[in-house]
């Protein structure tokens, strides 16, 4: 056998397991608040896409999420990355892992009830564009080649100052195309 007769095995050999994986694109719709000791945000919504690689048990995924311009968000833009352990279970597939991301949609405004206001530059200052958090998606099923999430829950901290802003993310309802 030539030697790029080889190589061609080789190259071929090392990039055969890609073609076993799978690519899923989703689409979704999603809610997210940041809380400190005596602030909140008002809460923002928006719509995510998403890109995840599955193989196995183990998936990579990454995607972008918008937002409506706010006071608290004048760049309403958040990109993530994931790692994630999934489990197939007949059609219920639930996904969890952490996730780490760039956001523009952090930030306290609005004092909490019966706090006093005066803290709010110094707990905003807390408040960064990195964050992590641990994302779940405990109500996932694929249907063929679709997929179907209700209720993702994203829970983190940002890391300017981990622990002291707690980031809590809903997603409503995601839908994805697998290949």
């Amino acid at each position: 056998m030539s030697c790029a007769v080889k190589w061609l095995l080789m190259v071929v050999m090392s990039f055969a397991p890609l073609a076993f994986a799978e690519q899923v694109v989703t689409l979704g719709g999603f809610g997210s608040t940041t809380l400190a000791s005596f602030n909140s945000s008002p809460g923002v919504g928006g719509v995510a896409l998403g890109w995840q690689y599955t193989r196995g048990h183990f998936a990579l995924g990454a995607g972008v999420r918008a937002s409506a311009p706010s006071l608290i968000a004048p760049v309403p833009l958040e990109g993530y990355a994931r790692a994630l352990f999934t489990l197939a279970i007949g059609p219920w597939e639930p996904q969890l892992g952490p996730e780490f991301g760039i956001s523009g949609l952090q930030g306290l405004s609005r004092p909490l009830p019966m706090r006093p206001t005066d803290f709010a530059s110094a707990e905003n200052s807390l408040t960064g564009f990195f964050y992590v958090a641990f994302h779940t998606e405990a109500a996932r099923f694929r249907f063929g080649r679709f997929l179907l999430s209700v209720l993702g829950v994203d829970v983190g901290t940002s890391l300017t100052a981990a622990g002291t802003t707690l980031r809590l993310q809903l997603d409503y309802a995601t839908v994805g195309v697998s290949w």
